[in-house]
Formats: structure tokens, C-alpha cells, sequence
């Protein structure tokens, strides 16, 4: 069965657009400076998303593009420049990077009120794609009338999935590795596969919960247990359409609830996202 996620997008942006109503500047809206490294099509999609929804909600994005790999050292002071700038409330390093950019220590560089991404240790805000992923579990196991999380539902989650075999499949930086991070916090326990793993599809078949984040086609209704739970994070461009890790159709046959590719975990992530904006521009406007 297809999750709806729109139910959880609608709510989720009326709440984003209520929280900025309270603290809105005309003269100075909530201003974002997002750094772009390179020219995949796919990225700069999702690049463009991110545009429309933040100027949908009052928000400017703003994007440092370089289309081609700059040096680490020009690339880092730009970044570091920007990102004590006050004319930027949030700062955004699209992932991934090329390997003559990947480090840890340019997150460094971002103000802990203004990385809003959740990348850093002790960052005061949650990954987007990990609130996405707690939110939409908590709105299947509850039959559609909670999604929302709230402050000590760490316990909810160690209660009502200690039972459950979760799966996440992929740990890069982007969406695996923030993942990971979140639902540990929420004392969720899982397992990890990835490209290194001799037969991930043994987990899969077992699996009540299966987290999808490698772009590439994994699953389907040989790998899938009847009843479980698939979210898709992973994407790819096919001639010119845009696949997940399974092909929807597939996974109908073996009763299997699931996100949609198009619409599916996108559309909440970036409002949780944009949630993040909104609270570093409340702090910083205060």
C-alpha cells in the first residue's frame, strides 16, 4: 500500500509558516547560502525544489555555484566568509562532495546556530532526513493519526520497535550516516547494510522495516517480506525519469507499504528542512 506523505507535508508546512509568521522581517527575511560543488542534473533538481518551496514560505536561498572542483582552501575561506556573514541566517553544503572537498572539518566553519542540517556534533537541530524517517513511522504504526514528534518519544520508539527488525540499506554521509545518527538517539536499534556487505539481500527478506537510500535498484517482491515497510530515500535518472530503490509496482504485489518515488519522503524532508531555517533565523533574530 502507497503511504501518503502529502498528509504529513501539508500539516508539517502549516506549522513552518505559523513559527515564521511569530518572528517574520520583511526588511530582512530568513536568508539561506547554499554551496553547490559540480553539475549533476539530478542535485540541481532537487536544488531547484528547495528554491520554490523556500520562496513559497518567505525564504531566500541563495546558491554559491561552482561548477567546477574549486581548491579546498579557496573553497573552505569562501564558506567560512559567507557563513559568519549576519546576512545569512543558515548555511547549506550540498552533499556529496567531491573527494578534493570531502571533510568533516568544513562543517566547521558554519556557526552551530546556523547549520541546519544537523551534521554537527552537539548541532541543535535534528537531520531533516531523520525526522522525515521518525515521523513517517510514527504516522504508519499509529494508523495515520500521529506524526508529529515531540520531545520524549525516545521512549515510543524503544517501546514499539524493540520488536521490529529495521534495515537500513546505505550509509553515505547524505542520508544513511544521518539517519543512523537519529534513530540511535531515539534508541532505535537497526541494522546496516551497504555496498560491502556479502548478502544484504538476506536482511532484507527478514526485515519488518527497510530504510532505502542507494539509488539503486535493491529491492523488489523476491527481496521483500510480505506486510513490511519500505521508505525510499535513494534516487536515480533513467531515461530522463527519476527511480528509487524499487519499482513501486513490484512491491504492490507482495502487499507491501511503501513511499512513492516522486512525492514520497522529498517533499517532507525539505520542510523539515525549512523548519530548521526557521528556528536558526528565531534564534539569531532574537
Amino acid at each position: 500500500m502507497k503511504i501518503d506523505c502529502s498528509v504529513i507535508a501539508h500539516e508539517l508546512e502549516q506549522k513552518v509558516r505559523e513559527k515564521l509568521k511569530g518572528v517574520y522581517k520583511k526588511s530582512h527575511p530568513p536568508t539561506v547560502a547554499l554551496f553547490y560543488v559540480g553539475s549533476d542534473p539530478l542535485t540541481e533538481i532537487f536544488i531547484e525544489r528547495k528554491k520554490k518551496l523556500a520562496a513559497r514560505l518567505g525564504i531566500k536561498i541563495e546558491v554559491f555555484s561552482y561548477p567546477k572542483t574549486p581548491m579546498f582552501q579557496d573553497f573552505a575561506s569562501h564558506l567560512r566568509r559567507v557563513a559568519s556573514s549576519k546576512d545569512y541566517h543558515a548555511v547549506i553544503i550540498q552533499r556529496p562532495l567531491p573527494p578534493e572537498l570531502t571533510s568533516q572539518t568544513l562543517d566547521n566553519f558554519i556557526p552551530l546556530a546556523k547549520e541546519v542540517e544537523g551534521q554537527k556534533y552537539k548541532s541543535p537541530y535534528i537531520s531533516p532526513v531523520g525526522m522525515t524517517t521518525l515521523s513517517i513511522l510514527k504516522y504508519v504504526y499509529t494508523d495515520g493519526k500521529k506524526w508529529e514528534i515531540k520531545r520524549g518519544d525516545a521512549e515510543y520508539f524503544k517501546r514499539n520497535f524493540k520488536k521490529r527488525f529495521v534495515v537500513l540499506a546505505g550509509r553515505g554521509e547524505t542520508t544513511g550516516q544521518p539517519i543512523a545518527n537519529t534513530l540511535v538517539h531515539y534508541k532505535m536499534a537497526l541494522v546496516i547494510t551497504h555496498s560491502q556487505t556479502p548478502t544484504p539481500e538476506m536482511f532484507y527478506k527478514q526485515a519488518d522495516i527497510v530504510i532505502a537510500t542507494t539509488g539503486q535498484p535493491i529491492l523488489n517482491k523476491l527481496t521483500m517480506k510480505p506486510g513490511c515497510l519500505v521508505i525510499n530515500y535513494g534516487y536515480r535518472r533513467e531515461d530522463n525519469v527519476t527511480k528509487g530503490d524499487y519499482d513501486e509496482t513490484e512491491l504492490e504485489t507482495q502487499g507491501v507499504n511503501y513511499t512513492p518515488i516522486v512525492n514520497g519522503t522529498g517533499p517532507v524532508m525539505l520542510l523539515y528542512l525549512m523548519r530548521n531555517v526557521v528556528e536558526a533565523y528565531t534564534r539569531q533574530v532574537k
